[in-house]
């Protein structure tokens, strides 16, 4: 069967599947375009193209007038995800797992690398599906509507991950720090703690999907990049309602989702990767 694929993204895995074996080690400098283009038989513009998908997925970097050196490969970013979070801040482990907001944060920097956000996009836009069945909202509701506060999310400088927040309208128009496009300082479960609605519990739903044109943008991957992991987590109040809905979409090949569960050595806690 022939191969489908374009030429340059076949170069691109041939040059990918080197530097994974080490025949090119990190600092190693890619031939010179024109060698490859010789080699391949293919167009100087060809060749640009398959290394471009290399810079993009991280394996190379550029330097203008010197050419594409072969980059450290990234460690990933370890994000826990447990119940324990729902303890107290200074107890090991519990209070930094859930990936969201300051425990985001805390994941990075007991990593050792430095997090920060987008300022929030704040709208109100109509409830689809997945949003009415994950919040609760009656089926006979006419026009359901859902207020959704997005964060573009970075660790090192770099893109890791998107984040966006369902809350019924109605509880936004009482907890009106929602409808607001600044950061909510204390935490959006702090701040709906005050308004009523304790966090007690969640569920979590995972999805590998291909990335939307938004995502390809945001992360800097070509079309037919790996799958982005999908992160779906609906928190539960005192009453056992459904109160939230946060869907993370992470970058692949730069982040790793683990669990802990039980009774396990501080240093399992501190451990990064």
């Amino acid at each position: 069967m022939a191969e489908m694929r374009p030429k340059y993204m076949r170069i691109a895995a041939d040059l990918q599947g080197q530097i994974e074996e080490g025949v090119l080690a990190p600092g190693d400098q890619l031939p010179p375009e024109k060698e490859l283009a010789s080699h391949w038989d293919v167009s100087a513009n060809t060749i640009k193209k398959a290394v471009n998908e290399l810079r993009k997925g991280g394996h190379v970097e550029t330097v203008p007038q010197k050419g594409s050196f072969v980059t450290k490969p990234v460690q990933p970013f370890v994000i826990t995800l447990n119940h324990m979070d729902l303890g107290e801040d200074d107890v090991p482990g519990r209070g930094f797992g859930g990936g969201e907001g300051k425990a985001f944060v805390a994941e990075a920097k007991r990593q050792k690398h430095e997090a920060h956000f987008s300022e929030p996009t704040v709208e109100v836009i109509d409830a689809k599906e997945a949003q009415i069945k994950a919040l609760g909202i009656p089926s006979n509701q006419p026009h359901p509507q859902v207020v959704r506060r997005s964060q573009e999310r970075f660790v090192g400088g770099k893109p890791n991950s998107l984040q966006h927040s369902y809350f019924r309208l109605e509880l936004a128009i009482k907890a009106q720090a929602l409808i607001k496009t600044v950061d909510i300082g204390e935490g959006t479960v702090a701040y709906l703690q005050s308004h009523g609605h304790v966090q007690t519990g969640y569920e979590d739903e995972f999805d590998a999907r291909p990335p939307t044109a938004e995502e390809l943008k945001f992360f800097g991957l070509s079309k037919d990049s790996l799958a982005v992991i999908e992160h779906r987590r609906t928190a539960y109040d005192q009453n056992g309602e459904p109160f939230r809905l946060t869907v993370t979409i992470y970058k692949p090949g730069t982040n790793k989702i683990r669990f802990i569960a039980g009774e396990v050595p501080h240093e399992v806690w501190e451990r990064g990767s």
